[in-house]
């Protein structure tokens, strides 16, 4: 990991594990509370908004990767005033975070189960 000047505002029981768990969240969050409710009429906006997605949880600091699908059905109207928005039900996102030796990968989807759009862990691991 690269020099983190924000780690002094950390408590100092704060593990690398917890630091990489903690940044996931706040990506999910990030997606979840920016990227809903834009309006989409196109399939090829909806590429590009996946695209736009990713880039930007990997623009902030230890996300090393991500991957975004929108499933969502936007209908087959040319009328002026119809378009469907993204709600988060529509996302599937799997997102990595590195910090010191810690390694998480963390999703967010629709659980049918649950009915609930949940955010989760799926894997925590430490590099040698």
């Amino acid at each position: 990991m690269s020099f983190d000047p924000a780690k002094k505002y950390f408590h100092k029981d704060v593990t690398d594990r917890e630091r990489a768990a903690f940044e996931a969240g706040i990506a999910l969050g990030m997606v979840i509370h920016q990227f809903t409710g834009i309006p989409l009429r196109r399939r090829e906006d909806v590429k590009i908004l996946e695209q736009v997605i990713e880039n930007a949880v990997k623009a902030q600091p230890f996300k090393i990767d991500a991957k975004v699908s929108i499933n969502i059905d936007l209908g087959n109207t040319d009328e002026p005033y119809e378009y469907t928005t993204l709600k988060t039900k529509n996302m599937d996102v799997k997102i990595t975070v590195k910090y010191g030796r810690a390694v998480v990968k963390a999703a967010l989807r629709h659980i049918d189960e649950l009915d609930y759009n949940l955010a989760y862990i799926e894997e925590i691991r430490e590099e040698e």
